[in-house]
């Protein structure tokens, strides 16, 4: 098999048995695969009142090899924030941010071909359930119409309960800005499991093992998901903590912030908190709070209030100074490196640091790397251009070949000099019968298409073509040639 760098086998991360029923019954799981895709299966037990009757087959297909980037890591680092944990055969995700639930619908369907309208949905609304039916009404048009418009589910998917609410709170409103939660849903139990195992392995065994961008990745997503910012103006306590109840998981985000030199606190309970002015600033540098964009707003305004941050960081500068799409240099140290050292091809170097192909290619051109576009000097294009004027049956590719430039120089140059160039080029007709052609309308001028096509085995757009050439389009009151000429008729011509 060939060696895929930059991705993540699913073989190493698949579970050795699948759960399945209330009991939470392992059954173990027919596992065959090839270079591109996994085939699983597993068999079930079929009974009735008199017992055993039968089994069930439940098989899937799913990619062998996912991305191994920094959107990937994103996306798991949602998923272990977001995702429903228990095993009950169903994956889920939810999240009141819509720039945060495009991304991921966007994932699976790139990386395990789930489509985005495939996803069963519902909103969460935080509010009791309204009294009034006018109310009730506005507001689920109104959340039903927000998530409609700004993601890629389908109305055909949602359950017959569009909307829900909860119990447990004094809230009768739903406040203006408000949308709800976004709960997607995807009744699968065998890909759901998958899903849940490989995050839930990610997570515990293999997160530590990367280097810092995949990091960066995931807490970026973790932040996103569990993130607070804690702003009290008074005592001047300004701190981001994640919301983490598993003593395991808060080892190791700690170990991840550690890995990306920032320094946090696990207090007891359920927090890790980050807080001080260099560990906050290394969470401005290095973006990790960029992924949802309304804790981010928050998070710019709380390190506003540090004095000097914009010397200090080179945020907050007037408008048109930050231009966060450009390439950082040590991102365009690593493209040319690893052009250097062999990976040329800009797929590859885009998906290894998580970058588009665009960017890429325009870091090789600025340093003269890559494919070279070789221009063509004015002088050589009008010389192009007279030979093919000069050689009208040559066709493109010829010309082409005969000045050892691509066509389509040659094309735009015959286009610039000499304007569009006829069929002619192209025309496989020897010059005899372009004479016979001729010579046939200067005998009988009222000559009918067909007559000349059966004689000489040719179609009438080649007749039509050889007509306004030799200047036999428009033979005053003949014109009409080979139609019903009533003048020439009656001038005893046909």
């Amino acid at each position: 098999m060939k060696i895929r760098f930059n991705y993540l086998d699913l073989l190493e991360f698949l579970p050795n048995s699948v759960l399945c029923g209330k009991e939470e019954k392992e059954i173990s799981l027919y596992i065959k695969s090839d270079d591109t895709h996994i085939f699983l299966s597993y068999l079930t037990s079929l009974s009735n009142q008199t017992g055993k009757v039968g089994t069930r087959e439940y098989a899937l297909t799913v990619p062998r090899f996912i991305s191994q980037n920094k959107k990937t890591f994103e996306i798991f680092g949602l998923l272990q924030s977001e995702m429903g944990k228990t095993n009950n055969g169903n994956l889920s995700f939810s999240n009141h941010e819509f720039k945060i639930i495009n991304p991921v619908m966007c994932w699976f369907e790139k990386e395990f071909e789930l489509k985005k309208d495939f996803w069963r949905w519902s909103i969460k609304l935080n509010m009791l359930e309204p009294v009034d039916e006018t109310y009730k009404k506005e507001v689920e048009e109104k959340v039903i119409r927000h998530w409609l418009n700004k993601t890629s589910v389908s109305l055909s998917r949602s359950y017959p309960k569009k909307v829900t609410y909860i119990k447990n709170t004094a809230h009768t409103k739903l406040k203006l800005h408000d949308y709800g939660t976004l709960v997607l849903e995807h009744k699968h139990n065998l890909f759901s499991q998958i899903i849940k195992k490989l995050v839930r392995k990610i997570t515990y065994e293999k997160i530590l093992t990367y280097g810092p961008i995949l990091i960066q990745g995931y807490m970026r997503g973790i932040f996103a998901g569990e993130a607070t910012i804690d702003l009290w103006k008074p005592d001047k306590r300004y701190r981001v903590y994640i919301s983490v109840t598993k003593e395991q998981e808060k080892e190791i985000f700690y170990q991840c912030l550690q890995k990306v030199g920032i320094d946090s606190i696990k207090y007891p309970g359920d927090k890790l908190i980050v807080s001080k002015r260099e560990n906050n600033a290394q969470l401005l540098k290095q973006r990790l709070m960029t992924l949802s964009p309304e804790k981010y707003a928050k998070f710019l305004s709380m390190m506003k209030l540090y004095p000097n941050i914009k010397q200090e960081t080179g945020y907050f500068q007037q408008k048109g100074k930050n231009i966060w799409h450009k390439i950082p240099q040590w991102k365009t140290d690593n493209i040319i490196e690893l052009y250097k050292t062999g990976t040329t091809r800009t797929k590859d170097i885009a998906e290894q640091l998580g970058i588009s192909k665009i960017k890429v290619n325009r870091v090789l051109r600025e340093n003269n790397l890559g494919r070279k576009v070789i221009a063509t000097h004015e002088e050589k294009r009008k010389e192009i251009a007279q030979f093919a004027k000069e050689n009208i049956s040559m066709n493109l590719e010829k010309i082409a070949e005969h000045f050892k430039v691509h066509r389509s120089v040659v094309g735009r140059a015959n286009l610039k000099y000499n304007g569009k160039r006829g069929m002619k080029a192209n025309c496989k007709i020897p010059e005899e019968k372009i004479q016979k052609i001729v010579a046939i309308y200067k005998e009988n001028p009222t000559v009918k298409f067909s007559e000349i096509m059966k004689e000489l085995n040719i179609s009438s757009t080649v007749i039509k073509r050889v007509r306004r050439e030799h200047n036999l389009g428009h033979l005053g009151f003949k014109h009409l040639i080979g139609n019903n000429n009533k003048k020439a008729e009656r001038l005893n011509l046909k």
